[in-house]
């Protein structure tokens, strides 16, 4: 059947937010932080607290759970008056930007891109 109670055209607007969200962030981002040990660690924290904040913490968030959480998470930022910085400086990114990214690490790992 289908991925939770997702009827097809959500599961997949849900897998075209999420492939857009890699193409602005995650690609560049995970390769940057695939070579830099503290920022993968913090990455990985992150997406931890999804993993949280979505079920139980052990099981991959479904991709409409994913999708959801990161347009809910832009759209709490934007409120804010936050925007997503161009170029991102990986270095030096905020915890909002990390957030995101951890949502891609996710997403990349479920293999829902």
């Amino acid at each position: 059947m289908y991925e939770g109670s997702a009827v097809p055209g959500r599961l997949c607007a849900s897998r075209e937010m999420l492939r857009d969200l890699m193409t602005v962030l995650g690609t560049g981002g995970l390769a940057i932080a695939a070579l830099l040990p503290g920022l993968l660690a913090a990455v990985d924290q992150h997406a931890a607290e999804v993993r949280d904040a979505l079920g139980d913490g052990r099981a991959a968030p479904s991709t409409v759970a994913l999708a959801g959480y990161a347009e809910g998470f832009i759209h709490a930022a934007e409120e804010t008056g936050w925007d997503l910085p161009e170029p991102i400086d990986w270095v030096h990114a905020d915890w909002r930007a990390l957030r995101l990214l951890a949502v891609c690490a996710l997403a990349a790992d479920g293999r829902e891109l």
